[in-house]
């Protein structure tokens, strides 16, 4: 997939509906960003996300992240979490993040239960640090929580690159 089907966040607005709910590819470009990206494409030329959350019924946004974001009066924790599609929207809205999304069914009992799990802080160091992670954690990271919640494929923890590549491969095949 190229650059110019990536959107920005005021298009993305534009485009999710009050019903639409599916995977959110985020396309970073801060230095965690840059080096998961550098760490999961296959060659110089793959363009591939760094992230990649849930958007469910055009609301909200399910995610996890290492870092609690602070927004207005607000403190949205790290680990897996739950919170306003419009604060997401508010939040990323003076960043360079380009994003993707993947209308799909959710199963919403995973959606819920693992809200408030930790961050798979082990999990990444594995997929910087070596080829990828068998999946063994207290925590989820967000390619692993967006596994689950979409049973999309088998594999126990793939990074955010590998579940693009399955779902725009799949696509092409459509």
């Amino acid at each position: 997939m190229s650059n110019e089907r990536l959107l920005t966040i005021k298009e993305l607005k534009q485009l999710i509906n009050k019903n639409d709910t599916g995977l959110l590819f985020c396309f970073g470009t801060s230095l965690i960003s840059r080096i998961i990206q550098a760490k999961t494409k296959l060659n110089n030329k793959e363009v591939v996300p760094s992230h990649v959350a849930i958007i469910y019924q055009g609301k909200f946004l399910y995610e996890s992240t290492s870092q609690p974001q602070e927004y207005k009066n607000k403190t949205i924790p790290a680990g897996v979490r739950r919170y306003l599609l419009t604060d997401f929207y508010n939040i990323e809205k003076n960043k360079g993040t380009k994003y993707y999304f993947f209308p799909c069914d959710i199963h919403e009992s995973e959606l819920e239960y693992y809200v408030h799990y930790p961050y798979g802080k082990d999990l990444i160091l594995d997929f910087l640090l070596t080829n990828g992670s068998d999946g063994v954690s207290d925590g989820l990271i967000c390619s692993q929580y967006v596994n689950k919640c979409s049973g999309l494929m088998e594999m126990k923890c793939p990074s955010p690159a590998v579940l693009y590549r399955f779902i725009t491969s799949n696509m092409k095949e459509m």
